[in-house]
């Protein structure tokens, strides 16, 4: 695939290996014998994302103050029992995600030398201190958060804004999600190409004319890129 730029979500793409945080977590509670429910924890995360977007200090948090807050506010829903096991589920989220952001680092580090790169994300204001801790803010030219833009994701718009950085077309960039509803749908409405990140074959592909891609990890990233 001949392109001149690749940009990348990062909730569940850079730092979790195509799992999305909802399901990270809940595979971390249960691991700490909570017997929570996706049903059950559904309501607590999106509270907790909400609460995020919306606190006045998200700006200056790091990966592990975001998380150990997100946590937080997900066991005010929660109640007790989640409680009892708050330090271990943040913690052990915390520890996973530097282990897979340094992976990500070593790819975006290899793919630096041939495209330029980019990473757009709804997050929360903080997303360009969350990749300088992990050393991947300086191998990029463009970085989109949408609570600092002011638009969302799979809204066209986000990503044009990133062209704008990028300085090249729509159809010379491919971007790569693990999000089919708001990664793929997104870039695909804003004229990019695409990679869907699926490690499994459990997750059917909705709509396969939307995507010129799948990948299984990030490195197979490295094998489709010209």
């Amino acid at each position: 695939m001949k392109v001149r730029a690749v940009c990348f979500d990062y909730g569940g793409t850079l730092d979790g290996h195509g799992l999305h945080w909802l399901p990270h977590f809940l595979a971390l509670y249960r691991a700490a014998g909570v017997a929570v429910t996706f049903e059950r924890l559904r309501p607590a995360f999106d509270y907790a994302t909400q609460r995020g977007y919306a606190d006045p200090d998200m700006p200056t948090r790091g990966l592990q103050s975001l998380v150990e807050c997100h946590v937080r506010w997900q066991v005010e829903v929660l109640g007790a029992d989640a409680a009892a096991v708050r330090e271990q589920v943040s913690g052990q989220f915390v520890a996973e995600s530097r282990a897979a952001l340094a992976e990500s680092r070593d790819v975006l580090t290899r793919l630096r030398r041939r495209v330029a790169l980019g990473v757009i994300s709804n997050f929360y204001g903080n997303l360009d201190r969350i990749l300088a801790e992990a050393g991947i803010a300086e191998l990029l030219t463009a970085t989109v958060d949408s609570s600092r833009v002011g638009v969302s994701k799979p809204d066209p718009a986000i990503f044009a804004l990133a062209l704008r950085q990028l300085g090249c077309a729509a159809a010379e960039a491919l971007y790569v999600g693990d999000s089919f509803d708001k990664d793929i749908v997104g870039a695909r409405a804003a004229g990019w190409r695409t990679a869907w990140l699926a490690p499994t074959d459990e997750r059917p592909c909705p709509a396969p004319d939307l995507v010129d891609v799948r990948v299984r990890s990030l490195a197979d990233v490295e094998a489709v890129v010209e």
